[in-house]
């Protein structure tokens, strides 16, 4: 099982983070766990989605991005209905 990492764009885009969630609802994926944390001037924020069929974690991170990790096959999935989504 190949992992891939998709860096969605910028960690402060709240349009970004809307998309995306419009995005992984569609495909049934649901909140498994979640923590947050700040480090120095870095907040950084982790949920681990689970949809009937799989897993995806995303990351949020100052000065980082905001990105989706899963399987490279997942991820790409994820990518282009948040592309087409994007779009209209």
């Amino acid at each position: 099982m190949v992992k891939e990492k998709w860096v969605v764009g910028p960690e402060y885009d709240e349009q970004l983070f809307r998309r995306l969630g419009a995005v992984l609802k569609s495909m049934e994926f649901c909140l498994d766990s979640e923590w947050d944390g700040i480090s120095g001037s870095q907040d950084i924020s982790h949920w681990e989605l689970k949809s009937p069929a799989s897993s995806l974690v995303i990351d949020s991170e100052t000065y980082m991005s905001l990105s989706v990790e899963g399987t490279a096959e997942l991820v790409q999935r994820v990518r282009q209905q948040f592309e087409v989504n994007h779009a209209l």
